[in-house]
């Protein structure tokens, strides 16, 4: 029942941050919402959709690895029903189970260099809350997007 509530929140927090995240903060009238949790994302990922993800797989290769450790020890642990339950679910055939786990992780691995791509900030500037944003330090920002967005036209102008 735990490893299920986990894989749950694990998959809603990735739904969060990869697709309900950035469509919420083009929203105005969402914006109360990311003023009320700006000190709680500040914490736990910097308000980076990219750390986000890179701690959802720092926090499941420790599930994993813890798993694996206590396995050696208690041969009775098999987590096999759980799997078999959740590949039944979602009816993955029992020949392509082992296939599917490793297009998961493909499938993060495309996920994280979207979310590098799309990147444009340094991260001390996203992390830093809307409230505190100085004048001085919002020219700067804007200074270095505008500087950003003309490295970014001179480089595609150099590829054609």
């Amino acid at each position: 029942m735990i490893w299920g509530i986990l894989v749950a929140i694990v998959v809603l927090l990735a739904l969060y941050a990869l697709v309900l995240r950035p469509w919420l903060k083009k929203q105005a009238w969402a914006q109360g919402f990311f003023a009320s949790v700006d000190g709680i994302e500040s914490t736990l990922f910097k308000k980076s959709e990219t750390i986000l993800v890179g701690r959802l797989l720092w926090v499941g290769g420790l599930l994993v690895t813890f798993y694996d450790g206590l396995a050696t020890f208690v041969h009775s642990l098999d987590i096999t029903p759980l799997t078999t339950r959740i590949f039944d679910w979602l009816q993955i055939p029992p020949d392509m189970r082992n296939l599917s786990a490793t297009a998961f992780i493909g499938i993060v691995g495309l996920l994280i260099n979207r979310l590098r791509k799309t990147t444009t900030k340094p991260l001390e500037v996203v992390a830093l809350p809307q409230a505190q944003v100085t004048p001085a330090a919002a020219q700067a920002i804007a200074q270095a997007d505008a500087a950003n967005q003309q490295a970014v036209q001179a480089v595609a102008e150099a590829k054609s």
